[in-house]
């Protein structure tokens, strides 16, 4: 019998848990209890402790009802399932000890779930995160939907955990080792078509079909005691299934993700390492050998220093969806949008919204520009149906709603517009006052400019309130940072819509008031100016990069250079210092360098040539560091710097600018320039971002560090705002 509508409505007048807080039961004809996930205390469901006692209660009283012949487990919160064990109780804890009993807890629920002597179904539905998946995977069965936001994960590890409600144990039997391992060590999220691809899910469906089908399916079960014959299970490779048979392959492949793990973090995250001690120590055994290495990994990775900074940036995280500032303000909808510039950058914002729903118009000058632009979005939306990221489906949709134009027609409608052309104020200006006359007078018009000021380029163009700043970082498909940027006359209804399309685009956002270089570019110039005066001094200069990188910054200044361009670097360092000053001042190497350049193009492009362990200074770069040396124009004062004074100098300037940012009011309060700097640039996490560092190690020592190191180095000195601190 198929279900229907009618069928799934009808119900018995019993019921289960009737003061239930999260799990809300119903029991159907023919035996199927309906259970409605809806955590009737928060906007998404997550796991707390009293909510494994309730779901622990529900199991007993299924147990003892022979009227319950199948359970089916579905969400009431739209876009989501279960989010995952609800992290605000890790800050209440007293410590390992307690987060290790409440790893056992879930472990003792779950596995009551998955003995239970009827069969059950997770019906998913949105993101099925951490303890969600864990749950779910006791469950007999798992079908998810193909709504977008339908992604399945065990992200434990971002916040310095490992899953520790069975998830080691239960991952690697359902897809097998080597693919739980990525989905464990790094956190990966599949779509609902991956998770049916690997066998995480039995089946994937369209959304309106969801309830009909776990109803369905129960009922076959049912009635033959197996749904084996409706679900074609897929087949692991023959090296998956050698290495989980094959002691010595599976030693191997753990040994080889251990190194991975090593290279990647430098041994700065215990998480992923303590993962892979327990699926080591658990794979093939019985599962209680499992479950005991993971409660006991939680309690270590509870106490950890850097687990709490993790959870602290992700508390962060959360909180910056909210600001104080636009707690009342209301938003503009945005149904339509434009995007003008077809480059790299502009391509990718105009598919992020088409992506999330917004009708959205791509406009160039040029119908050549144009058209490499959408080209460039029909390879990215190719490329994430290849990994089944998408489903064909909605990437047609999703390019149905992207409308190219090189005029601007149809501009009328739109609600907000990002302008993304060249860096060019006299140009942006035109366009804007272009735009102005071109739009609605509500809309919202936003610039991605990143050297230039708002408020230069907002200079002239009629209703100047609506103008914002939204900053994305390159490329803006990955990065997660946006810098919504406010000058003085950019209004609150500008301001909280803008700041409305960054979380409907599932970025993270700072709110910064308008200055030269916003937020992160300002930080990072000391950062990346100061490696421009350690080449003029140090014996190796690839141990710049090295003691940036070990401090643990994704990557060191001078690679950095080369990543934005050495044109670009030295643009950006005229820029700062015609805007900041002394502080700012470049390092003779990239006007030596620049000349070099002038004289023969061909020699300076970059600060590095070859890879890996072939990597090296490029010669012209020795040649211009020799030349400033030569020249008498600058004196190292003092000796060849150590690893910790060149990480000192790095480091400390960005903290320095901070303060003074701080002290301006650039950021409303300094837990914005963490989030910015970790989100923005990868600046170390585990350390908690740069003020947090700063706490930890002391501002009065800062202070006393960088007085001794502007001896002779007057950019060094420590400001007044952070003396003040």
């Amino acid at each position: 019998m198929i279900a229907t509508e009618s069928t799934l409505m009808n119900s018995t007048s019993q019921s289960f848990l009737a003061e239930a807080v999260m799990w809300h039961a119903e029991l159907l004809d023919g035996g199927i209890l309906k259970v409605r996930i809806d955590r009737r205390d928060k906007s998404a469901n997550a796991l707390s402790k009293g909510m494994l006692e309730e779901l622990e209660r529900l199991i007993a009283e299924i147990r003892r009802d022979a009227a319950v012949h199948g359970v089916m487990f579905l969400s009431g919160k739209p876009g989501s399932f279960i989010v995952g064990a609800d992290v605000t109780e890790m800050k209440s804890m007293s410590g390992g000890a307690e987060a290790a009993e409440l790893s056992k807890l879930g472990q003792r629920v779950f596995e009551l779930l998955e003995t239970l002597h009827v069969p059950t179904v997770a019906l998913i539905s949105g993101a099925c995160l951490g303890g969600g998946l864990e749950f779910a995977m006791s469950c007999r069965y798992r079908v998810a939907d193909d709504h977008a936001k339908t992604l399945l994960g065990l992200p434990e590890v971002k916040l310095g955990l490992i899953p520790g409600w069975g998830g080691t144990v239960r991952l690697p039997k359902l897809v097998g080792l080597v693919d739980s391992l990525p989905m464990i060590l790094t956190g990966r999220l599949l779509s609902g078509w991956q998770a049916r691809s690997k066998g995480l899910v039995h089946d994937m469906v369209p959304v309106e079909a969801l309830p009909l089908v776990g109803a369905d399916l129960l009922r076959n079960v049912i009635k033959v005691g197996t749904a084996s014959a409706l679900f074609k299970r897929p087949k692991r490779s023959l090296i998956a299934r050698l290495t989980e048979s094959i002691p010595p392959l599976r030693n191997y492949a753990f040994g080889k993700a251990e190194g991975k793990v090593r290279h990647e973090t430098k041994g700065n995250y215990p998480a992923p390492l303590a993962a892979i001690e327990v699926l080591r120590s658990g794979f093939g055994q019985p599962p209680s050998i499992g479950f005991a290495a993971e409660s006991a990994a939680i309690g270590r990775l509870a106490d950890d220093p850097v687990t709490r900074e993790c959870l602290r940036l992700f508390f962060l995280q959360e909180d910056a969806k909210r600001p104080a500032e636009l707690a009342d303000i209301a938003t503009q909808p945005i149904s339509n949008g434009a995007v003008l510039g077809a480059g790299a950058m502009g391509a990718g914002i105009a598919l992020l919204m088409a992506q999330k729903g917004i009708w959205t118009r791509l406009k160039d000058i040029k119908p050549e520009f144009l058209a490499k632009g959408i080209a460039n979005v029909r390879k990215w939306v190719k490329g994430d149906v290849q990994r089944k990221k998408v489903t064909p489906l909605q990437a047609s949709d999703t390019l149905d709603r992207l409308r190219p134009t090189t005029d601007f027609s149809g501009f009328k409608q739109t609600d907000l517009v990002i302008e993304a052309i060249v860096e060019s104020l006299p140009i942006k200006q035109q366009v804007f006052r272009d735009l102005a006359e071109a739009t609605s007078p509500t809309t919202v018009l936003a610039t991605n400019t990143s050297s230039l000021l708002v408020t230069e380029i907002a200079a002239g163009v009629p209703h100047p309130e609506r103008i914002v700043g939204l900053h994305f970082f390159n490329p803006p498909l990955q990065m997660p940072l946006v810098e919504v940027i406010r000058t003085e006359q950019t209004s609150l209804t500008a301001l909280a819509t803008a700041f409305a399309l960054t979380q409907r685009l599932g970025k993270t956002a700072v709110i910064v008031k308008d200055c030269p270089g916003f937020l992160v570019n300002r930080l990072l110039a000391p950062y990346m100016n100061e490696a421009g005066w350690l080449l003029l001094e140090v014996s190796d200069p690839l141990e710049i990069d090295r003691a940036a990188v070990a401090f643990g910054l994704p990557m060191g200044p001078l690679e950095l250079t080369d990543l934005v361009g050495l044109e670009v670097a030295q643009h950006v360092a005229a820029n700062m210092h015609a805007a900041y000053g002394e502080r700012m001042r470049p390092s003779p190497l990239w006007d030596a360098l620049k000349e070099l350049s002038t004289n023969d193009p061909t020699t300076a492009k970059s600060l590095l040539i070859g890879k890996g362990s072939q990597k090296q200074l490029n010669p012209a770069v020795h040649r211009a560091i020799e030349k400033v040396r030569q020249s008498g124009t600058y004196t190292v004062p003092g000796g060849t710097p150590t690893r910790e004074e060149m990480t000192h100098r790095m480091i400390f300037p960005i903290i320095n600018e901070a303060a003074r940012c701080l002290d301006e009011r650039i950021v409303s309060k300094r837990e914005d320039l963490d989030l910015a700097m970790v989100f923005g640039t990868g600046f170390a996490p585990f350390r908690g971002g740069p003020m947090r560092h700063a706490e930890n190690f002391g501002f009065a020592k800062i202070v006393e560090i960088l007085d001794k190191l502007a001896n002779g180095r007057p950019r060094l000195a420590p400001s007044d705002a952070l003396k003040r601190l």
